[in-house]
């Protein structure tokens, strides 16, 4: 583990060094690639170092970093590249307008000072770097921690991915142009555009995301609605059925009525029929 730790250190160092237009190693004055092998094999290294690290810490303490990111949250390793896109981009642009646009430019030849465009494009550079970086750390954290307010999480989420495509979209447009900074293959080149494909990534799955919370809100309601509908067709017809029922209820209480009537009145004729019968045999 310390070996691992040591050859990180100086393989950072190395990139470092080897980075640096001031030195001349891998990149010229312009702060373009001059020696390719020198610069992605430093990369290389410096991504082996990070790889064994890794691996001992999974090894060793039965912690498995990669899988964590992918099962802890979602999107949370996307989260965190877009961190590394952003250090990245900060430190290339603050080292590009250290070497032609502060201190260190002094005593350049003209041809390699940075003009007014070159040295606002950098600090353009510097702070959209650090805008990615920390709101990007700190959206990492939330989603790490914070397990209750999901549906504010996730609002918090759309809003600043969609606002960090939308900033790197213009850092791509500025700082890789023709007289940006990160025109020439270096380090802002990569990480300018590193950051912008992440940070595009994040906002289309969250956008996914509410639509398929909004399609399914939509169905259940529909759902919901249709529920609704079959009970009332359901019960217009029990409705009708009790009506017909309690109308033939009183047609037959009715009718019931008249015969009672009826069969009074015929017993009352009968009966004055047999009294007038007595009355004529008595008289």
């Amino acid at each position: 583990g310390i070996v691992i730790l040591v050859l990180l250190s100086f393989w950072t160092a190395l990139l470092a060094i080897v980075s640096d237009t001031r030195h001349g190693l891998a990149t010229d004055s312009s702060g373009s690639i001059s020696n390719g092998n020198l610069y992605y094999f430093s990369w290389a290294g410096l991504g082996t170092g990070i790889l064994l690290m890794l691996s001992y810490i999974r090894s060793v303490w039965g912690i498995d970093v990669t899988a964590e990111l992918q099962s802890r949250a979602k999107r949370l390793q996307y989260w965190v590249w877009l961190v590394i896109f952003g250090l990245i981009q900060m430190g290339s642009s603050a080292r590009l307008f250290d070497n032609h646009c502060g201190r260190a430019s002094y005593g350049l030849p003209e041809a390699e000072m940075g003009n007014v465009k070159f040295c606002r494009r950098c600090k353009m550079g510097i702070v959209f770097g650090v805008f990615s970086a920390v709101f990007s750390a700190a959206m990492a954290g939330i989603k790490m921690y914070a397990t209750r307010s999901r549906k504010g999480t996730f609002t918090i989420e759309m809003v600043l991915s969609c606002t960090l495509a939308v900033c790197q979209a213009l850092g791509v447009a500025f700082l890789t142009s023709q007289e940006g900074p990160g025109a020439p293959l270096n380090n802002l080149f990569y990480s300018s555009w590193g950051a912008f494909v992440v940070a595009l990534i994040l906002a289309a799955s969250c956008v996914d995301d509410w639509s398929a919370a909004k399609a399914t809100i939509k169905s259940d309601n529909d759902e919901r609605n249709g529920a609704f509908g079959e009970e009332g067709e359901r019960l217009e017809p029990s409705q009708g059925s009790s009506q017909l029922s309690s109308h033939g209820t009183s047609q037959t209480s009715n009718q019931g009525f008249r015969s009672l009537s009826s069969q009074g009145s015929s017993q009352v004729s009968s009966h004055g029929t047999s009294q007038g019968v007595e009355m004529n045999t008595i008289t």
